[in-house]
Formats: structure tokens, C-alpha cells, sequence
């Protein structure tokens, strides 16, 4: 794992009782000098430029969820950061509130708007990233930013995955495979975390662009890729 340090600690509001790993020193957050200095480096110089390139686009985006959803424009959702430390993302809002008889809300699939999966699809929700990346709550490439509730899930293995900070994609080898497990997705950040180096972030931005520019792909990318995630926590 190369030099590490003292994860931080977290007492999140889970579904199970959950102490993490990185809080009692079983598992330490990863800093090696390309991680603290290249990298970093590289994030802040990448998402300047894509933050001010995208600008316009996301201009045209807030005012089209504005006239499609309504006020909020954005969602804004607690995911586990680097050392499982939450942060605060955000993306543009492609769901509707509605609800049924018994003011419960409707099922996610029939409440994404049309905008909303042409976002997904083009992977045009992801922009608003750029912006944790420049401010250091994410990088370009890492393991994607799951949800909360699946801390306590992760075996001790799995959770080296938040050793590193989060980022938009840690693509697969076989990028275009559509059958993936959560055991390989999850297999496949840890392998990153324990690479991790100028080679190997250059290996997965070229896959990272085949991965988007594949729409196909793109539009099934999510936490959900086979269902929620249970696991099986040692």
C-alpha cells in the first residue's frame, strides 16, 4: 500500500451499527508522493480547464431542469469520501416528487424524466464533479463514490477502495462488458488502490474515454449495475 497515514474517524447514520475500519487503524488512508503531488496536481489542472469549458453547457442544463423538475435544480446526496469521510455530492435533478395514494414516493424508474436519462446516457450529469475534483473531495480517476448504507456491507478488503479519494470512473479492462458482478467492480477499485500510479491512471483515462464516448455503456453506469449491493462483511 506504499506510506499511509491515520484514516479519520465517522459515526455516520447507517442502517447497522458501523465503526470504520478506517477509524480503528485497521485500514490507513494511502499517500504516496505521487498521489499528494502529481495527481492532485493533475486534478486541479483537468478540472479548472473542463469547469470552465463546461460552464455553458451547464448553464443550459440548470435552466432545462429548472422548466423540466422545478426548484431544487440540483440533488445533493451524502456519499463516502476518501477514509469513508462523507462529502456532499451533487448532480443536476432528472426526477419528479409525484407520489401515490398513500403520498409514498413513486418508484425511481417512473419518475426519471426524459431529460433526466439523456443525461445519464451521455454521462452529461457527471460535470458537475469537476467541481469536487477541483476543491479535492474527488479525483478524476478512482473508485466511484458509492452510497452510505453499503459501508458496513464492504468486506475488510472492500473497503480499501476509500483509501484513495473517490473519482468519476475506475473502468474495468473490458469496459464494454454489461454483465458485471459487484464482486468485480469492487475487486477491480481495490486492484486500482494498490496500482496506483502515473501509468496506471494514465491506463484507465484512455478506458475512461471509451467508456464514455460509448453510449451505450455510459447510460448503465451507476451504483446499480447489478442490482443493490448486499455483501457479505467479514
Amino acid at each position: 500500500m506504499g506510506d499511509v497515514k491515520q484514516g479519520p474517524h465517522y459515526y455516520g447514520e447507517l442502517e447497522e451499527p458501523f465503526i470504520s475500519p478506517f477509524m480503528t487503524g485497521e485500514i490507513r488512508i494511502k499517500h504516496t508522493f505521487y498521489i499528494r503531488y502529481v495527481k492532485r496536481a493533475i486534478d486541479i489542472i483537468v478540472s479548472s480547464a473542463a469547469i470552465l469549458l463546461t460552464l455553458p453547457v451547464n448553464i443550459l442544463i440548470a435552466a432545462a431542469t429548472l422548466m423540466d423538475v422545478g426548484k431544487p435544480v440540483f440533488f445533493i446526496h451524502e456519499r463516502p469520501g476518501v477514509g469513508e469521510r462523507p462529502f456532499k455530492m451533487i448532480k443536476f435533478r432528472n426526477m419528479t416528487n409525484e407520489t401515490d395514494e398513500n403520498g409514498e414516493l413513486l418508484p425511481a424508474s417512473e419518475r426519471i424524466t426524459k431529460l433526466g436519462k439523456f443525461l445519464r446516457k451521455t454521462s452529461l450529469d457527471e460535470l458537475l464533479q469537476f467541481w469536487l475534483i477541483f476543491i479535492g473531495k474527488m479525483s478524476i480517476i478512482g473508485p466511484r463514490p458509492l452510497l452510505m448504507k453499503y459501508l458496513p456491507r464492504y468486506s475488510k478488503r472492500q473497503h480499501l477502495r476509500h483509501a484513495v479519494r473517490p473519482g468519476l470512473e475506475c473502468p474495468l479492462p473490458d469496459y464494454s462488458k454489461t454483465d458485471l458482478t459487484w464482486e468485480e467492480r469492487l475487486e477491480n477499485d481495490v486492484w486500482y488502490v494498490e496500482h496506483i500510479s502515473f501509468k496506471t491512471d494514465c491506463i484507465m483515462i484512455c478506458r475512461l474515454f471509451k467508456l464514455v464516448f460509448n453510449r451505450k455503456r455510459a447510460g448503465i453506469r451507476s451504483e446499480k449495475i447489478d442490482g443493490e449491493f448486499i455483501g457479505e462483511a467479514d
